[in-house]
């Protein structure tokens, strides 16, 4: 494990791993223990709450249902009055009978109101259209026969519960009331009489849900089987349904303790309490930001500390980044300048006597001998370089010059003829345009009117002829080339081709040359018997062959002499196929005439 993790902390750079070690030692541990200490806190405050929460909602779901049971038996006993079965039996004969229970009823109902529980009771016959002046003293002349409620309750048996909204009837009520509905039947008829309605103030129930004040943003609601708020702090929100799937949810399932639930990205600890006589809940909703403002205090103190300690770490690496990790990146970078071959660039000094000012001394003078090494291995290399050369190129002329005497001393003895004179001329410039007035590099035009004296010395010695045609672009015809190029790549063309020609067949040959872009493109073309494949590749290579074995001498000297002065890129490329001729690719650099290769060579 340990090995693993050396490891790991070896691909990082010396920056990083001060970096994260100060992370490891002392941000992440504050960082844990703030966090520890902090939701433990916090955990606890919601467990407490939670406790107390529950203790609260049901003690006072019971005194609701106590006031609700207390309500219930005051209705029952309305209900079954002997005086209001018999006044509601009455059917009038008259206006003025009508008026006179009117009176006793409204009466009845004002007696029935004045109590000290917070409650009314309301008084609803089956047709009141039978008492309009009861109904238009009591209900301010709403016809109640056409409310929803009313025919609501002619349908239902069982007693209900009916919500009063003042949307419902702005003079009449002037905030929500929950009624509970009860039919009234005399005692010796099996039709009902009227309604009896228990009415109860939002006021009211706010004293039984809220008997003390809540906490800052605590929600306490009552809701009915059907998830519809029936009472809430804010009346706004009473006869409304719960629009939170999470809360409609968490209630559905019947929780028996506090949990806490996110509510529109809001967590809240909720706490239920049923009624006893119907699927009724008493629901506080309480934000757990609330609770935890207590401990808002620890947690600012934790963020400054927090706020310091990374402060401090800053500090601290900022100061071992410039004092330590920064010069040795900067001698990284030298390094990797050194590994490139760069030995030109000024190295970074530091005037230090301890570790890093002993690795940069040593560094510079080690970059110092690296430079010296080098620049003696190269001056080394360019002197071989030379004595190769002169060794290649001095390896063409002999066997060429004896060749050409022995082409005159033939025809002086043969023929006898003037024209020795001609090819004594032609060889006199073949001799000065090969010695290039010791100079190793000529033009494109020089070498050319090298050619054409050797093939003019050749046209007279042998007796095959031979034609040979020049196509290179004017534009060429002044750049410097090396000397020496092209001469023997013909003169190897008319050997092979003179010794494989036929009767009265010529030797043709073809010089093409262009420019392209930075490179120099010339080929030599015959019409001779071609270079076996497996011959070809073995002419340009550098390999010792046996003197009886040697091929091919003057290709490779070219080839070499452009390899060793330009690099793998020039040279020549051999093509063509056996019995139908040969075509010799020569690529060449273009040179300025500053160019400094070896006047001297």
């Amino acid at each position: 494990m340990n090995r693993f993790l050396m490891a790991a902390l070896g691909r990082f750079s010396i920056r990083h791993q001060v970096i994260l070690l100060f992370f490891l030692v002392i941000v992440l541990p504050f960082l844990f223990i703030g966090y520890f200490a902090y939701s433990k806190s916090v955990k606890a405050i919601q467990d407490v709450s939670s406790v107390v929460s529950e203790e609260m909602m049901g003690k006072n779901a019971k005194n609701l249902d106590n006031y609700l049971e207390l309500v219930d038996t005051a209705q029952n006993e309305i209900m079954y009055s002997s005086e209001m079965q018999n006044l509601l039996s009455i059917e009038p004969a008259d206006t003025l009978e009508e008026m006179e229970i009117a009176a006793q009823l409204i009466q009845y109902t004002s007696m029935l109101s004045s109590n000290s529980q917070a409650y009314s009771i309301r008084i609803f016959p089956i047709e009141p259209s039978r008492y309009p002046s009861f109904t238009h003293s009591i209900y301010q002349g709403v016809d109640v026969e056409k409310e929803d409620w009313f025919r609501h309750a002619k349908d239902m048996k069982s007693p209900f519960w009916q919500l009063f909204l003042p949307n419902d009837n702005k003079a009449f009520y002037k905030e929500p009331i929950l009624s509970k509905i009860k039919q009234l039947y005399g005692l010796d008829k099996s039709q009902p009489l009227g309604y009896v309605a228990a009415d109860i103030k939002a006021s009211t129930l706010s004293y039984y849900l809220a008997p003390v004040k809540t906490l800052d943003q605590q929600q306490i609601m009552l809701l009915d089987e059907n998830d519809m708020i029936v009472y809430h702090q804010d009346q706004s929100l009473i006869g409304t349904r719960i629009d939170s799937l999470e809360l409609r949810d968490y209630l559905h399932q019947s929780p028996e303790t506090s949990h806490p639930i996110d509510i529109g990205g809001t967590k809240y600890i909720v706490t239920t309490a049923p009624l006893a006589h119907n699927d009724w809940k008493v629901v506080s909703l309480l934000p757990v930001s609330v609770l935890t403002k207590p401990v808002s205090g620890i947690e600012r103190i934790s963020l400054l500390f927090l706020f310091f300690y990374f402060a401090l770490s800053v500090f601290t690496i900022a100061y071992l980044t410039s004092r330590f990790t920064n010069p040795i990146q900067k001698l990284v970078l030298a390094m990797r300048k050194v590994e490139r071959g760069d030995f030109s660039s000024g190295w970074p000094q530091v005037q230090r006597a301890d570790e890093i000012g002993w690795l940069y001394r040593g560094f510079d003078n080690m970059v110092r001998r690296i430079d010296q090494l080098v620049e003696m291995a190269e001056k080394e290399a360019k002197n071989k370089k030379e004595l190769e050369f002169q060794v290649l190129t001095h390896q063409i002329n002999p066997h060429f010059l004896y060749n050409t005497l022995e082409a005159i001393r033939w025809k002086a003895e043969s023929r006898k003829a003037d024209d020795i004179s001609e090819m004594v001329r032609s060889l006199g410039n073949l001799l000065r345009l090969s010695l290039n007035d010791g100079r190793e590099l000529s033009t494109v035009e020089r070498e050319i009117e090298h050619v054409k004296a050797y093939v003019s010395i050749q046209t007279a010695r042998q007796q095959t002829s031979i034609r040979i045609v020049y196509m290179i672009d004017d534009d060429i015809m002044r750049l410097p080339c090396l000397r020496l190029l092209f001469q023997p790549l013909v003169e190897n063309a008319i050997k092979h081709g003179t010794r494989h020609a036929g009767e009265g067949e010529a030797v043709k040959i073809v010089i093409t040359g262009s420019r392209e872009a930075a490179l120099l493109r010339f080929e030599i073309m015959d019409n001779g018997p071609g270079i076996p494949e497996e011959v070809r590749d073995s002419l340009l290579s550098s390999e010792t062959v046996a003197p009886n074995q040697r091929k091919g001498v003057g290709l490779r000297n070219v080839h070499e002499r452009l390899v060793i002065y330009f690099g793998e890129r020039y040279g020549l490329r051999i093509a063509g196929r056996t019995g139908s001729g040969t075509v010799i690719e020569l690529l060449h650099p273009v040179l300025d005439e500053a160019s400094g290769l070896g006047n001297n060579l």
